[in-house]
């Protein structure tokens, strides 16, 4: 419920059952849903939590000529409650921490907090110190929200009434350099969010995840819900998703584990990742990249795993069979090559399952000495062949359009390199008569790509035997062992 309106606050107000008060403040970006909601309303009326949240209609910093009365309007409905508590991510966490002494706030949750966004101020800091407070998008926020209305507002020693905790990511300069900017002005505790970016409180998300935080808040000691909001973001989905973005290309085999765990033990979230194939594919193609060959294990499991929820046996324990003369052409997206027979073209689509209507898969086949794109329909082979800007299928007579794969190396010399234990080991380009071909991430195929680059070569896997009877085989064993020696099993 709106209370009070100004030029460019809002204040609302929910009156729950609690004895204690949380106050919230947005981030930068919120502003046109100011009149409509504020941070966390849904979650607090959800639980009856009494609340207010200060809105804003423009990125202002909450430094505004309209404040003082808000802030004090704020503070004469908070007089009846025994115990007040302040949430601000980014924006919000500079008037949590200002205008704390004077509404006498128990505890602060600042996420990714600047000391100020005065330059004026920052340029009297030394060179190091002003390096740090000036990186990053600090020069968007001054082009864009700094004028002389704000001009020496900035964090002081005596703004803080009780306590205060501040989350951070230590990777980010610039909000690792105003965090340690303001230690040296007031005295917190830290939460490291590491490879979480700035935007904390996405690592943070959900109903019972801010219930407990708001509780803790109120009621343990600040070690206590130091420690909490430590374990919320281990096992936060968006931290399993920023830990794979950054780290899959290069580290295919510790996502899976990572990943892995997290369906196994069916932490909150657990299924956005089990249901998003695209994951486990890129995830297969990765691997084969880095040499770490477990792609047909990551394979076994999301199709087991996958299959099994829908089951009446929750632990299914089969094994597929895979085929030794063909095999599943995949891009660096991890999707899978299909031909359309209605475009008469290439796409590519969802390795696992599904695909866009009115496409068969492509495989790659050995004839010879070559390797040729293959599809099978009704029982037949058909080679793909490149004419009139078409790809067509065809026989192996038409030989000089046929679209083949080469090696991005030259092929060793020893006899086995066409072998499972090789073939799936190189990566392949195809070149066509404009160029390369090339995959791009919306699975749109193109065939005129001038230069040889990540988006234009292809990895091999096997292909499932789906007429071979299925073996017996437990998925809690698969990839036990660690191919790459010395380490451990990651924890999340």
């Amino acid at each position: 419920m709106i209370i009070m309106e100004g030029k460019e606050l809002v204040l609302h107000f929910h009156e729950g059952e609690t004895k204690y008060c949380v106050i919230t403040f947005p981030g930068r970006f919120h502003s046109g849903e100011a009149r409509d909601t504020f941070f966390g309303e849904s979650i607090f009326k959800k639980y009856n939590i009494s609340s207010i949240g200060l809105t804003t209609k423009l990125d202002n910093w909450f430094i505004c000529d309209e404040i003082d009365e808000f802030i004090k309007k704020i503070k004469s409905i908070t007089e009846k409650y025994e115990t007040i508590v302040a949430i601000g991510p980014s924006m919000g966490s500079y008037p949590a921490i200002k205008y704390s002494n004077f509404l006498k706030i128990h505890r602060i949750l600042a996420l990714a907090p600047k000391w100020t966004i005065d330059p004026n101020i920052i340029n009297l800091e030394n060179e190091e110190i002003k390096n740090g407070l000036l990186s990053g998008n600090m020069d968007d926020v001054i082009s864009s929200i700094y004028s002389e209305e704000k001009k020496g507002h900035c964090i002081q020693s005596g703004d803080v009434y009780n306590e205060l905790i501040v989350c951070y990511d230590q990777h980010n300069e610039l909000d690792r350099s105003h965090s340690i900017k303001l230690k040296s002005i007031i005295d917190f505790e830290s939460v490291l969010f590491p490879r979480c970016g700035h935007v904390i409180i996405e690592q943070l998300q959900g109903s019972e995840n801010l219930k407990k935080i708001v509780h803790s808040l109120v009621y343990d000691d600040i070690k206590t819900t130091c420690k909490i909001l430590s374990k919320i973001r281990r096992l936060h989905k968006n931290k399993i998703q920023r830990y794979y973005d950054i780290a899959h290309e290069k580290h295919p085999y510790y996502c899976f584990l990572m990943i892995r765990k997290f369906i196994d033990t069916e932490f909150s979230g657990y299924k956005d990742f089990l249901f998003r194939q695209t994951i486990f594919s890129n995830l297969m193609d990765k691997s084969i990249r880095k040499k770490v060959f477990i792609s047909k294990e990551i394979e076994i499991y999301f199709r087991t795993k996958l299959i099994s929820q829908a089951h009446n046996n929750k632990n299914l324990t089969t094994y597929p069979v895979y085929r030794s003369e063909i095999f599943n052409v995949m891009d660096f997206h991890g999707g899978r090559l299909e031909y359309s027979l209605r475009d008469n073209t290439l796409f590519s689509s969802n390795y696992f399952f599904g695909s866009r209507d009115f496409t068969i898969n492509v495989f790659a086949k050995k004839i010879g000495t070559e390797i040729f794109l293959i599809t099978l329909f009704d029982g037949q082979t058909f080679h793909l062949y490149f004419k009139d800007d078409k790809i067509l299928l065809g026989n192996f007579t038409d030989d000089a359009y046929l679209l083949r794969l080469s090696p991005l190396t030259p092929p060793p010399q020893q006899n086995d390199f066409f072998y499972e234990n090789n073939f799936e080991k190189e990566i392949f380009k195809v070149v066509m008569p404009q160029g390369y071909m090339m995959s791009s991430p919306d699975g749109n195929i193109i065939f005129n790509s001038p230069n040889l680059l990540t988006w234009e070569n292809f990895s091999l896997h096997a292909s499932l035997d789906e007429g071979a009877t299925l073996q017996p085989h437990n998925i809690h064993q698969i990839v036990e062992t660690n191919p790459e020696a010395g380490f451990s099993t990651p924890e999340l």
